[in-house]
């Protein structure tokens, strides 16, 4: 049987999408986050055109293929199935037993989703799938590295670093600026205390999400981290996308690497 155009074809119903998406033939499919105005802003402006670019954490493809679109060569990375979401541990709500069998058909549906967005698009992306934490040296060496989702992970220092020791150039590391008491409440207030190196953990035994969040991550923590890691060059970049109705501020860490980068530690 021949394969059916993906622009004539109609929309599956077992999919989920994440982000927004502009796929043709098909108009806007909607997501849980819209970064579609401007989004090479969402990521700091770091030029692209001719990068090898890892894009850990991937969910429906979004950012892949926008950073296609700005002429990079994308490797997609995201996880393989239920067995790599970190669930918050002894909640009042449904046992991992129960829940990883969701998480499995959801993850499946997120993938789906990629996969139909990336035939629509003619992406030429690889798409590889594991465990967040042991990323494969073998996808080798790249020239950026965009990290995304940190705080809703168990470890994400680890992660972090996992990801980051394939890079030669670039650590893009994006996230939501944190809306907690130990931010000021006015919007520029809270920029100005987003320099101060924070990390709070979400996680309250009296609340039955496994799903919540693990930990509000403040930039400057991630600056501190980048520099860590062998990043010593960074800059931090704001913006104000919608999410969840209202309007929030996302930030963008862009480290350089200026160390040596020593893959095996």
């Amino acid at each position: 049987m021949p394969n059916r155009d993906p622009a004539r074809a109609g929309i599956p119903d077992d999919l989920h999408v994440t982000h927004a998406i502009d796929v043709p033939g098909h108009g806007t499919l909607r997501g849980e986050i819209d970064l579609r105005q401007d989004f090479h802003a969402c990521l700091g402006s770091v030029p692209l055109e001719g990068k090898r670019v890892l894009d850990a954490c991937t969910l429906s493809g979004f950012t892949t293929f926008a950073m296609e679109a700005l002429g990079a060569d994308v490797v997609s990375y995201d996880r393989a199935d239920g067995r790599h979401w970190d669930l918050v541990p002894f909640c009042d709500g449904p046992s991992p037993s129960h829940l990883r069998p969701l998480l499995d058909v959801h993850q499946a549906r997120i993938a789906r989703a990629y996969r139909f967005c990336h035939a629509a698009l003619g992406s030429r992306a690889e798409r590889v799938e594991g465990c967040l934490y042991a990323i494969p040296e073998a996808i080798g060496p790249v020239d950026v590295a965009v990290v995304g989702s940190l705080a809703q992970i168990r470890d994400p220092f680890r992660a972090l670093h996992g990801a980051l020791r394939l890079v030669q150039e670039t650590a893009v590391v994006t996230g939501l600026l944190p809306q907690h008491p130990w931010f000021a409440p006015s919007w520029l207030a809270r920029l100005a205390a987003a320099r101060r190196d924070a990390l709070a953990f979400v996680p309250r035994p009296d609340q039955n999400n496994p799903f919540q969040g693990w930990w509000r991550i403040s930039p400057a923590t991630v600056v501190h981290w980048l520099e860590v890691i062998g990043f010593g060059e960074t800059r931090i970049a704001f913006h104000r996308r919608p999410l969840g109705g209202r309007a929030r501020t996302f930030y963008a860490v862009v480290g350089r690497r200026t160390r040596a980068n020593h893959g095996a530690i």
